[in-house]
């Protein structure tokens, strides 16, 4: 209902933060992208999660990313930019998703 009435419910994000954090190791390339596009959609700031440990897990995932994910990581690191925010994904993997 919050999304259809263009509504962010911030609350919610942020108790989601936490598990979100705990769970990153376990995501693969799509879920990865998924909670990366969610938060930048939103407008959601979420320091716990977006930060080397993030970073580092896609990293790791570079190779298993489809253009779909990848256009979702393009979208968050362009909020990245936006909120001028210090985490950011490294240039190869920025480019990969500039290109998808």
């Amino acid at each position: 209902a919050y999304a259809t009435n263009g509504q962010v419910d911030e609350r919610l994000f942020s108790s989601l933060a936490p598990s979100a954090e705990k769970l990153l190791g376990s995501c693969n390339s799509q879920e990865l992208g998924n909670v990366a596009w969610a938060y930048s959609a939103a407008n959601v700031g979420a320091p716990s999660v977006f930060n080397d440990a993030f970073i580092n897990v896609c990293l790791a995932k570079e190779d298993e990313f489809r253009t779909e994910s990848l256009s979702q990581l393009h979208q968050w690191q362009l909020w990245q930019e936006e909120s001028k925010s210090e985490v950011g994904l490294p240039l190869s993997l920025r480019k990969k998703c500039y290109n998808s």
